[in-house]
């Protein structure tokens, strides 16, 4: 009882000492706008990752699976990578669908990835094998040998994914095409990652729960300006007819969200988030090698059209702004239990929109971690982002 007397008391005294404030200073306009932005970040969880947070999934039918087969061929391009290939391409050879093939372009690999290759071709008579060698491939990045890929694809639908990543169950490419259903161009799915003990984990898996809340939940406000390249489909007739990556050749970067970015529309583009079409993919291991990834991603960003690149870095900058009017309201002398009690409010439903969002992905779980993570994040970005502009070759 004696909590409940202290705890009315101490909201009594805040009551009284706010009647007491003067409302004409510098400190009581940054927490007006404060309150305003966090406003509108909130109806950002609510309508944007809210799409994500709270998507009800459509279990496909035996019907839907049978009636709808188009015939796909998924394509992927590899370097040096003859680990992964043995222990995650069967998977995607044995997937329970009636036409597909696989088509896989070696890229100059050293190791032993031709050889592994040529290994499982003899198990599984719809692998389709691209071997470049070393000086054909005259431009930097994947954007050629997967231009070759899909050009040796025989089938209209092309369904893409990486050496590193694998389906979770035999039914991937069965629901991925059912986002062609409705007569669309591109599909976009989610990859997510393998979940490991360590910090450098914890922060990829925030990251990428993150991306995918925004550029998911754009798409399904029909307003898509981005894709992962390890799951995500179009159809092959309208990748040439849009030239491809021809435009994006002197770019080493973003043969995925690039192409999304130039292309996808309203009109043309489907998310599929059903939990057979998630892919699994191996995390980094080691810090130099995800910043090197990061570097890569704003490296493309830095060619997205203008808007895209408002809506890609408008929830960082917000709530970069917040914690400065935080500060900046009880520098000026607003009471701090009135200038913290929006973010309180914003971090509720942070928590739970990553909470209900980590379910529907299947993601690590790192809701409540979040409010610190996304201020780590601020840093963290910041920094690569101003290295990157010193870096011509990533």
């Amino acid at each position: 009882m004696w909590i409940f007397d202290t705890f009315v008391c101490f909201y009594i005294n805040i009551d009284m000492d706010f009647l007491d404030y003067q409302f004409n200073t510098v400190g009581f306009y940054f927490a007006i706008i404060l309150g305003i932005i966090i406003f509108f970040q909130i109806l950002y969880y609510i309508i944007v990752y809210g799409r994500v947070a709270f998507f009800k999934e459509h279990k496909l039918t035996t019907d839907e699976k049978q009636n709808f087969c188009p015939s796909v061929s998924v394509v992927m391009c590899v370097k040096d990578d003859a680990y992964n290939l043995e222990k995650k391409l069967p998977i995607i050879l044995e997937q329970e669908y009636p036409n597909f093939e696989v088509v896989v372009v070696n890229d100059a690999s050293k190791d032993e990835t031709e050889y592994m290759l040529r290994v499982l071709q003899e198990i599984y008579p719809n692998l389709n094998i691209v071997n470049l060698y070393n000086n054909v491939n005259g431009f930097l990045g994947k954007k050629y040998p997967l231009s070759l890929g899909i050009k040796s694809a025989k089938n209209d639908i092309i369904l893409l994914t990486e050496s590193d990543t694998m389906p979770l169950n035999y039914n991937w490419i069965s629901t991925m095409v059912k986002g062609f259903k409705q007569k669309k161009d591109i599909v976009l799915g989610f990859t997510n990652f393998e979940q490991k003990s360590t910090f450098l984990n914890t922060l990829m898996q925030y990251e990428n729960q993150t991306s995918a809340m925004n550029y998911l939940g754009n798409a399904m406000l029909n307003n898509p300006y981005m894709g992962q390249g390890r799951n995500m489909a179009y159809k092959r007739e309208f990748f040439f007819e849009t030239g491809g990556f021809i435009s994006q050749y002197n770019v080493s970067v973003g043969e995925d969200d690039l192409f999304v970015n130039k292309n996808a529309n309203s009109k043309n583009t489907a998310v599929v988030l059903n939990r057979d079409s998630i892919n699994l993919a191996s995390p980094k291991e080691k810090r130099e090698e995800w910043v090197i990834q990061k570097k890569k991603h704003f490296k493309s960003m830095s060619h997205f059209k203008l808007k895209d690149k408002i809506i890609s870095t408008l929830m960082p900058f917000a709530t970069l702004l917040i914690y400065v009017l935080v500060a900046l309201s009880i520098v000026f002398k607003f009471p701090w239990e009135y200038a913290i009690m929006p973010l309180v409010l914003k971090y509720i439903f942070q928590i739970i929109v990553y909470y209900k969002s980590s379910k529907t992905l299947g993601t690590k779980q790192v809701a409540f971690l979040s409010p610190l993570l996304e201020v780590l994040f601020l840093f963290i970005n910041t920094t690569i982002r101003f290295f990157t502009l010193f870096t011509k070759k990533i």
